[in-house]
């Protein structure tokens, strides 16, 4: 079935690969707003975890890693903007709820990380030793998001009378947070450690507290009339995957050439025909691995111990590792 869904002309609005190959470049939606997702550097650089991702996609379709584009895509353009084809896939930090689901257009691809809810505060701020020290404060969050519900939630399981002050973007966010409107925020761990990092105003230091409210499951997304891109999507996404669970990485990668595990042989292209019924170039992903390397050397090097962010892999360790992210094999 899948073969057929992809090899035959797209009926109605399903476009397959069509815009992005007319286009020459894969579009990313992101959260540029920070230098946490998705930014480009003084050498013109794009660097972060979304460009990483994205190269996944360009280097899956042209055979070419920088052949993307990343666009800054507030969460309430989302819609609009995979409609519209201004972007392809949404990366960043969009999580997934049953609300967006069900009440609007867009539909996870697949699972490209576990974040978790946290709160931050300005170092200027007195100390605390629990949750109870900041008994009444008043608390930043995203507008009509997750991270709105699970505070919700949080505040009531413990009584803390916390008064809630919502913005809607993450610029609109972060800038009360800087003018002292609110006593914490909370929202992404990695999007909070990207603002403790790297500070974008002056004299301003920030901690991320050890509390955690909730874990996210983010995931790329595109638009539901396009079920081939998407099917598409999910398969390149799980290629880094399925890469690091079979200790597949740019360190070993050549020793892998003469391999006759089915599964394996198809993933690096070494039987081609699977990859090229995607419309797919064959040896992608050993290109992507040799060069950035499969999914737990892209997260360390983006989120993890490589990288200003030092997030624990925690849940993002492989289910065979005691984490929770799975892979599929490629048959």
């Amino acid at each position: 079935m899948l073969c057929c869904l992809i090899s035959f002309p797209a009926i109605g609005a399903d476009a397959g690969l069509r815009y992005i190959k007319t286009r020459g470049k894969v579009i990313c939606g992101t959260d540029m707003s920070s230098k946490t997702f998705a930014y480009t550097d003084q050498e013109n650089m794009r660097l972060g975890i979304d460009a990483d991702v994205c190269r996944l996609f360009a280097l899956a379709i042209f055979g070419d890693s920088e052949s993307f584009v990343l666009k800054n895509v507030p969460s309430n353009k989302i819609q609009k903007a995979l409609a519209n084809n201004q972007i392809d896939f949404m990366l960043g930090n969009t999580v997934s709820s049953a609300n967006t689901e069900i009440s609007t257009l867009i539909s996870p691809v697949d699972l490209l990380y576990f974040d978790k809810q946290v709160f931050a505060i300005a170092q200027d701020k007195p100390l605390a030793t629990s949750m109870e020290d900041f008994r009444g404060a008043k608390i930043c969050v995203l507008k009509d998001s997750p991270y709105e519900e699970n505070l919700r939630a949080y505040n009531h399981r413990y009584g803390l009378e916390f008064k809630t002050l919502t913005f809607p973007s993450s610029q609109a966010l972060r800038e009360a947070f800087y003018l002292n409107r609110c006593d914490l925020i909370t929202g992404s761990q990695i999007y909070l450690r990207g603002l403790a990092s790297s500070p974008i105003a002056k004299n301003i230091k920030i901690s991320v507290l050890p509390e955690e409210i909730a874990v996210i499951p983010i995931y790329a997304y595109a638009d539901r009339a396009n079920p081939t891109l998407r099917t598409i999507g999910k398969w390149i996404i799980n290629a880094p995957k399925l890469a690091e669970e079979q200790e597949i990485s740019s360190k070993n990668i050549d020793s892998f050439i003469g391999v006759r595990d089915d599964s394996i042989a198809n993933l690096l292209g070494i039987n081609e025909n699977l990859w090229k019924k995607f419309g797919l170039q064959p040896l992608w992903v050993k290109k992507y691995i040799t060069t950035f390397g499969n999914y737990g050397e892209v997260f360390e090097r983006n989120l993890g111990k490589e990288s200003s962010l030092q997030i624990e892999r925690d849940k993002n360790y492989l289910w065979n590792r005691g984490g929770m992210i799975t892979a599929q094999p490629f048959i």
